[in-house]
């Protein structure tokens, strides 16, 4: 396991085969109870949406773009800046991929680097992300109950892109559920759904503080604490990844051993 995780709700599941059967039978419930989220709003944000928008990008184009790659995941953590610039002074082999996660996106547009996927819940700058899009970054975007309004309000702005539509529960035509539960967790699933040669991390601290880029307004107690609720599910995920066979690495530890 990557992160430290015997003491979380989610432990007991790490160990268990990597599919979509364990994800809605055993994480998402308890997800649901942990976070005490209405599963059925899930379900009314999806339906909502895929009355108009479908995903225009395929899951058999992306296993070609990220099959056997290696993968780097770009989260907006407290230390992001600083392991960015070690990764675009060490970046070279056109192999190589890069995922933002949500508001990490407009630090990466900042230092003029395109992503070559965006996943999101369109919870950062959404300018950011449809610039992006326009040039050239795939929008793997996310809905759940809580951004039914948002995505309504942006993805009129996404079509003439490459997206594709993500969900929680269990996917319909036009959506696919990649696993994961956060877009950090869930970029990491992404890609070890696609057979990634190896994921490296960048800016996952999910530790006790909360970067300008992950939030952009100040939260209040209840919404850190959620928040922190939210980082003990991702590390438990990204170790489900891990222990099913994905070879993940912080990438600062592979720059130090250098």
């Amino acid at each position: 396991m990557i992160f430290d995780t015997k003491e979380s709700i989610f432990h007991k599941y790490e160990k268990h085969d990597f599919t979509l059967h364990n994800w809605l039978t055993h994480w998402y419930p308890q997800i649901c109870n942990y976070l005490n989220l209405d599963s059925q709003m899930d379900f009314i944000s999806l339906e909502t949406i895929l009355t108009e928008y479908s995903s225009n990008y395929s899951e058999n184009n992306l296993k070609l773009k990220l099959h056997n790659k290696d993968i780097f995941i770009l989260a907006p953590g407290i230390y992001m800046e600083e392991e960015f610039g070690e990764y675009l002074q060490h970046k070279t082999s056109k192999d190589k991929i890069l995922i933002s996660i949500d508001g990490a996106t407009s630090y990466a547009i900042s230092r003029d680097i395109i992503p070559d996927l965006i996943v999101t819940d369109f919870d950062g700058k959404i300018e950011d992300q449809i610039s992006a899009l326009n040039q050239g970054s795939i929008l793997v975007v996310h809905s759940h109950g809580d951004n039914l309004e948002t995505l309504r309000k942006y993805l009129p702005e996404i079509v003439s892109g490459s997206f594709m539509i993500t969900t929680q529960i269990k996917p319909q035509p036009g959506s696919s559920n990649f696993l994961g539960f956060t877009d950090g967790d869930r970029a990491v699933c992404l890609a070890t759904m696609m057979s990634a040669k190896k994921i490296f991390l960048l800016g996952f601290d999910l530790s006790s503080s909360i970067s300008s880029y992950s939030k952009p307004s100040p939260l209040d107690s209840i919404q850190r604490d959620r928040k922190f609720r939210k980082f003990e599910i991702a590390k438990s995920v990204v170790n489900w990844c891990v222990y099913n066979g994905q070879k993940i690495y912080f990438y600062k530890d592979q720059v130090n051993s250098k």
